[in-house]
């Protein structure tokens, strides 16, 4: 995880970013989630991520059951000097028909305390 905290990291704030320099990640197999928190020198918090699917379960052809991804999000949020967040949001919806949506959100700048407690 050393260095695929930054994978989604515009490169024109690469600089003003607070590096981690240990993480704690947290996976709950049972509702496909996962999250990821980084940590600076101090010990405050300075990389946030966290990733989730909604699935459903249907039937195939055969009517055997079968789980169908519905909806995947992930979220990354890094902290900047001033101890301002960058947020990036990416998520895809109607998995399960076509067309398929997937959007980007644009970066934004927030002092968002969820990210920080």
């Amino acid at each position: 995880m050393s260095k695929q905290w930054e994978e989604y990291l515009p490169l024109e704030y690469r600089q003003q970013t607070v590096p981690p320099v240990y993480f704690e990640h947290h996976v709950d197999e049972s509702v496909q989630a996962e999250r990821t928190l980084g940590f600076d020198e101090s010990g405050k918090r300075c990389f946030y991520r966290h990733r989730f699917s909604l699935t459903e379960e249907r039937f195939d052809s055969e009517e055997f059951p079968i789980e169908v991804a519905l909806y995947r999000e992930i979220v990354l949020a890094w902290r900047i000097a001033n101890f301002k967040w960058l947020k990036l949001k990416v998520y895809a919806d109607r998995l399960d028909r076509c067309p398929q949506r997937v959007a980007v959100l644009p970066i934004e700048i927030t002092e968002e305390t969820l990210l920080q407690s």
